[in-house]
C-alpha cells in the first residue's frame, strides 16, 4: 500500500496546533492590546491631570489677586471718596509691600477715560489696554496672560467712588510661581513655550521658561510640526539619553503660547515592556506544552492506527491468524475507539475466517447445483451444454449417431396462470420422472428451461430410435396426472434432429429441433417431427407474419363472417358460427389455416377475442333490429382467452352495454382447453353459464373423448369434427363413430352439431342418426357481416332453408 504524505494523526496534529497556535496569537494579542489601551489611559489621565492642576493653579492665583484688590479698594474706603487722589497716594504707599509680599510685579490704575492716574514702575510691555477698555465695557474683571521675554498675567478689577466715577486698577504677576507649583504637585517638567511660524513656512519654537531648559532645548529640536500636533491631542513620546519622555501641550489664553509638561515614562515603559515579554514568554510556554500534550496523545494513536493499517490488507489474503497477530498491541489504561476498532478487527478477522472455511465447504457443492436443475433434479441447461459438446467430440471418433429430442408441454403457461406455479412446478415434478423412466442408460436428460425438456441420444446405430422415443414420451405423457385432488391431462410437442457429422455445434443442434418443436406447436401439438432445411424458411415467414398480425388489429384489417347453421329436423334457422377473416393489404385474403396457429401462439389472441365477442353482440343486436329472434351465435374462444382474468367481467360489461340475454350466445372451446384443469373450468363455466351463455365443445372426436368430463361441465352442445364427415358414406368406421357419438351425447341429453356437411347424402344420414344441427357448405358458406341480413333473406324466408324443399 502506497504510504500517506501525511496520515491521519498528523493530520489531526497539525490541526490542533493550528487552532492552538491560532488561540495563542489571538489571546496574547488581545492582552499586549489591553495593555497598550491601559498605558494610553493611564498617560492620558495623567496629561489630564496636569491641565486640572494647570487651570486650578491659575484660578487660585486670579482668586488672590482678586480678592486682595477689592479688599484694599474697601479698606481704603473709595466708595466714600468723591475722587481717586487719596486712593492713588494709598496704593503708592502699599506697592512696595504688594509686590513683596503678593508676587505683584507692577500695578496700574486707570480712569474711565483710559488717563493713567497711578503707576508703580517703568512701562513695559507686560500691559494690555484692550483688556482695560475691556473691563470699562463690561464692567466686570478679566485676566489675560501676556508673554514676551516671559509669561505674566493680567489682571484688570473696576472700582468705583462716591461720585460713581469708574477707574480699573490693573496688576500683573509672572507665571513662574504657577510653573514651579506644577512641577512639584505632578513631578514633572514643565515650561512655556512660544510658536511662531517664519517666513519660510516653518514652525519656529521658543523656550520661554522652564523648569528644566536643557532638557526642554533637547525635546524642542526632536519634534517635528505633525508631532507637535499629536502632543496636544494625546501627548508625544520621545527618546532622549536613554529615556523615555512623554509630552503634553495645552495651549494658553496668549496666543502661540503653551504650557508644556514633560514625564519621564521609562520607568513605565520599563515595566510594561516587561510586562509584555512575561505574557509573550508565558504563552510561547504554554503553546508548546499543549503542543507536546497532543503530540504525546497523537503520537500513540498514530502508532496504534499505523500498526492497523499495516495489518488489515493480511485479510484481503485471507491471512487472517497473521492478521490478529500483527495487528496487536497493547490496551491503553483508558480504552478508547482505536482500542474498539481493533478489537471489531479481530473478531471481524475470525467471522470471516469462519466464512472463509465454509465457503471452501460449500463451493463444491455450489458447483454441482450449478449444473442440475434444482426443481427435477434433473441436469441444467449447464450441464446439457458440457455434455453435448463432449458427446460430439466422441462421435466424431467413432463415427455412430447422435440425435436431439426438443420437448415442450403444450399449454402449460396456462395452467401457471390459472392455477399458480406451486401447481405448475408439482406438475413439472411429476412430468419429469415419466420422462426419466422413458430414457436408457447412455442417454441424457436435462431441463432446459420452464416446461422445455432436452433428449441427447448418442451411440445411436439406427434412426428410428428418436423416433421409438418420441412415440413413448407422447404416450407416457398423455396418461392423467392428479394433483391436489385436480386431474389434468397433458400433451407435448417434440422436436428431433440428427447428426452424423462433426461439423455441427451444440448450439446448431438444439436449435433444429427447437424449430422442429415449433413446427409441431403449429399444427396443433400432440406430436413429434424431425428437423428439415425446410422449416428455416417457414420460421422466417411465420416471423413475419407475426409483426403483420400486431399490426392487423389496429388498422382494422380483421372481419368476421358468419356461417349459417340448420335444424336438420325442420331446415328452421338455429345460429350462426363467427369466422374471423383477415385482408391484408398486400398479400390479399390470409387463408384461416395459415394465420390463426401462428395468432394462438402469439399476445394478440386475447385482445383480438375480445374484439370478435363485442362485433357478434352488435350483430345479435342488427338481427334483432332485423326481425330476427330465434338464433344462437357461436364464438370459439381460444385457450388463452378462456383463463383470462377479465373474460367474465368483460362479458357482462358487453351484454349490460348491448342490452342482450346470454342466451343467444355460445361459446366453443376444444376438447384440449378444457382438459387441462377440470375443476378450474368448471369454476369459469360456472360462472359463465350462470349469464345464460351456452357452451358447445368444437372438434369433438379429435382430442381426448372422454364421458368423465362430459357429465362433469355444464355443456349444451357437441360439435363432431368435419374431418369424420368427410369419409363416412365410404369408411364404415367413421360411420360408425358418428353414430355412436350422436347416440352417447344425445343420452347426456346433449345437442349435436354435424360441421362440413357438403352432400345431401351427408345431410340424410345424419337425419337419419338422429343428429340435432348440421353446418357447412351444403347450408351455407360463412357471409360477409354486412352481407348477412340479406342472404338471410334470399336464402332462409320465414327461418327455414330454401333447399329443404329441394
Amino acid at each position: 500500500m502506497r504510504p500517506f504524505v501525511f496520515s491521519l494523526p498528523w493530520k489531526i496534529l497539525l490541526a490542533t496546533i493550528s487552532a492552538l497556535l491560532c488561540m495563542t496569537v489571538l489571546q496574547t494579542s488581545l492582552g499586549l492590546m489591553r495593555m497598550s489601551e491601559e498605558f494610553d489611559r493611564q498617560q492620558q489621565v495623567k496629561r489630564e491631570s496636569a491641565r486640572q492642576q494647570y487651570l486650578q493653579q491659575n484660578s487660585i492665583i486670579e482668586q488672590q489677586l482678586r480678592v486682595w484688590l477689592e479688599s484694599f479698594s474697601d479698606l481704603v474706603q473709595l466708595s466714600q471718596q468723591p475722587d481717586f487722589s487719596s486712593f492713588v497716594q494709598r496704593l503708592a504707599e502699599q506697592s512696595a509691600n504688594m509686590q513683596l509680599h503678593l508676587n505683584i510685579e507692577q500695578i496700574w490704575l486707570h480712569n474711565s477715560d483710559m488717563q493713567l492716574l497711578f503707576s508703580s514702575g517703568q512701562q513695559t510691555p507686560y500691559f494690555s489696554p484692550a483688556l482695560v477698555q475691556k473691563v470699562l465695557q463690561q464692567q466686570s474683571p478679566l485676566t489675560a496672560n501676556l508673554c514676551v521675554q516671559s509669561c505674566v498675567k493680567q489682571l484688570s478689577l473696576p472700582v468705583l467712588n462716591s461720585s460713581g466715577e469708574v477707574a480699573v486698577m490693573t496688576v500683573t504677576t509672572t507665571l513662574v510661581d504657577i510653573l514651579s507649583a506644577l512641577h512639584q504637585s505632578l513631578n514633572s517638567d514643565v515650561a512655556l513655550i512660544r510658536a511662531s511660524r517664519t517666513a519660510a513656512g516653518q514652525i519656529h519654537r521658543e523656550l520661554i521658561s522652564s523648569s528644566n531648559p536643557e532638557l526642554l532645548n533637547a525635546l524642542l529640536q526632536k519634534v517635528s510640526d505633525l508631532e507637535a500636533d499629536l502632543a496636544l491631542s494625546k501627548g508625544l513620546e520621545l527618546q532622549y539619553n536613554g529615556q523615555q519622555y512623554l509630552i503634553s501641550a495645552f495651549e494658553m489664553q496668549s496666543k502661540g503660547v503653551y504650557l508644556t509638561v514633560v514625564d519621564n515614562i521609562s520607568d513605565f515603559v520599563t515595566t510594561n515592556n516587561g510586562y509584555r515579554r512575561q505574557l509573550l514568554i508565558t504563552s510561547v510556554i504554554l503553546f508548546g506544552c499543549m503542543v507536546l500534550l497532543v503530540y504525546l496523545i497523537m503520537r500513540r494513536i498514530s502508532l496504534r492506527l499505523k500498526t492497523l493499517s499495516k495489518a488489515l490488507p493480511l485479510l484481503s489474503q485471507k491471512q487472517y491468524a497473521g492478521f490478529r497477530q500483527q495487528s496487536h498491541f497493547q490496551a491503553s489504561i483508558w480504552p478508547d475507539e482505536v482500542d474498539l476498532l481493533r478489537q471489531a478487527a479481530e473478531e471481524l478477522s475470525v467471522e470471516l475466517e469462519q466464512l472463509n472455511h465454509k465457503v471452501e465447504q460449500h463451493t463444491h457443492e455450489l458447483e454441482k447445483v450449478a449444473m442440475y436443475d434444482l426443481l427435477t433434479t434433473l441436469p441444467n441447461r449447464n450441464m446439457l451444454q458440457y455434455q453435448l459438446e463432449r458427446m460430439l467430440s466422441s462421435q466424431s471418433v467413432e463415427k455412430k449417431l447422435l440425435a436431439v429430442l426438443f420437448v415442450d408441454l403444450d399449454d402449460f403457461k396456462r395452467i401457471n396462470d390459472s392455477l399458480g406455479h406451486a401447481h405448475g412446478d408439482k406438475l413439472l415434478k411429476l412430468v419429469a420422472l415419466r420422462l426419466k423412466d422413458c430414457c436408457r442408460t447412455n442417454d441424457l436428460l436435462c431441463r432446459f428451461g420452464g416446461d422445455e425438456f432436452v433428449f441427447v441420444l448418442p451411440q445411436l446405430t439406427d434412426v428410428e430410435t428418436p423416433f421409438r422415443l418420441a412415440s413413448q414420451i407422447l404416450q407416457r405423457i398423455q396418461q392423467p396426472l392428479t394433483i391436489d385432488q385436480q386431474n389434468f391431462v397433458m400433451t407435448a410437442s417434440i422436436g428431433l434432429t440428427m447428426s452424423s457429422v462433426d461439423t455441427l455445434l451444440s448450439d446448431d443442434l438444439i436449435r433444429q429441433a427447437d424449430l422442429a418443436m415449433h413446427e409441431v406447436k403449429l399444427n396443433g401439438g400432440n406430436g413429434a417431427q424431425a428437423y428439415n432445411l425446410d422449416m428455416y424458411q417457414r420460421v422466417q415467414q411465420r416471423v413475419l407474419l407475426e409483426q403483420d398480425l400486431k399490426e392487423a388489429l389496429v388498422l382494422n384489417q380483421f372481419s368476421l363472417s358468419f356461417q349459417p347453421q340448420m335444424t336438420i329436423a325442420t331446415g328452421a334457422l338455429y345460429g350462426f358460427e363467427a369466422l374471423i377473416r383477415w385482408r391484408h393489404p398486400v398479400r390479399g385474403m390470409v387463408p384461416p389455416d395459415e394465420f390463426i396457429p401462428v395468432l394462438e401462439q402469439s399476445r394478440q389472441i386475447v385482445p383480438l377475442g375480445y374484439w370478435i365477442i363485442e362485433q357478434c353482440m352488435q350483430q345479435c343486436l342488427n338481427l334483432l333490429h332485423s326481425g330476427w329472434h330465434h338464433f344462437r351465435i357461436a364464438i370459439n374462444l381460444s385457450a388463452e382467452q378462456f383463463v383470462d382474468p377479465e373474460l367474465i367481467p368483460t362479458l357482462k360489461r358487453l351484454l349490460d352495454k348491448y342490452e342482450l340475454q346470454g342466451s343467444y350466445f355460445e361459446l366453443e372451446l376444444t376438447e384440449r382447453t378444457l382438459v387441462q384443469s377440470i375443476e378450474t373450468m368448471l369454476t369459469i363455466m360456472s360462472q359463465i353459464k350462470a349469464m345464460g351463455i351456452h357452451f358447445a365443445i368444437d372438434d369433438f372426436g379429435t382430442g381426448y373423448s372422454s364421458l368423465s368430463y362430459l357429465k362433469k361441465m355444464p355443456m349444451d352442445c357437441i360439435k363432431i369434427d368435419k374431418s369424420f364427415l368427410s369419409g363416412m358414406l365410404d369408411n364404415a368406421a367413421d360411420f360408425q363413430i358418428i353414430a355412436s357419438t350422436i347416440a352417447m351425447v344425445q343420452k347426456l341429453q346433449l345437442q349435436v352439431v354435424a360441421e362440413g356437411v357438403e352432400t345431401r347424402e351427408q345431410l340424410e344420414l345424419l337425419r337419419q342418426q338422429g343428429c340435432d344441427i348440421a353446418q357447412g357448405y351444403l347450408i351455407a358458406r360463412p357471409v360477409p357481416q354486412p352481407e348477412l341480413a340479406g342472404f338471410l333473406e334470399e336464402h332462409f324466408p320465414k327461418g327455414i332453408w330454401r333447399g329443404q324443399s329441394l
